[in-house]
């Protein structure tokens, strides 16, 4: 797990300028950024997998902290889909600027982040306070959390495929009903 934390890293200094790919680089470099990026996958979903075998042998009671990381892990992971689709930087290209960007950086970064301190909070805060937060509460929180980032967020896919630009203020016809 380190050292695929390790990889992310030394990585993530090489695989800067996939996203820049629309400034007109010359096909070799863009094919070398392409790969460098793709590449970052790997350690990636060797992370992804070992918090998955985590759960190996173990009896699945989904309690409810658990919800929160499997929850995490599921929107995670289809970021990280996502985003080995921008690694290709044809695609890029055709989906720089869109909402297929905006709603891959939710799922990974922003959806991501929010899961985690979530999951830090439910487990520490009976700890750090003596109070223990209602159970049937904790679980509608998840699920309307849950139910909220993937209906707002995921048709977002769909709309950045069609070319829906992002950072306009007015919007093309197409997108208007």
């Amino acid at each position: 797990m380190f050292l695929a934390i390790a990889r992310i890293g030394v990585l993530g200094c090489v695989v800067w300028a996939h996203h820049i790919f629309r400034v007109g680089m010359d096909i070799d470099t863009r094919l070398y950024f392409t790969t460098a990026t793709m590449i970052i996958a790997v350690p990636t979903g060797i992370k992804v997998f070992r918090w998955i075998s985590t759960f190996r042998g173990a009896t699945l009671l989904i309690k409810r902290i658990q919800l929160w990381v499997l929850g995490f892990l599921f929107l995670f992971t289809l970021g990280g889909l996502t985003g080995i689709v921008l690694a290709n930087s044809t695609l890029d290209l055709l989906f720089h600027d869109t909402y297929y960007v905006v709603a891959h950086f939710h799922y990974v970064l922003r959806i991501g982040a929010v899961f985690t301190i979530i999951v830090g909070l439910v487990f520490w805060w009976p700890v750090v306070s003596g109070v223990a937060i209602n159970a049937v509460l904790r679980v509608l929180q998840f699920v309307v959390l849950f139910v909220g980032v993937n209906v707002t967020f995921f048709p977002m896919h769909f709309l950045g495929i069609q070319g829906m630009p992002r950072r306009y203020r007015e919007y093309a016809p197409t997108f208007s009903y």
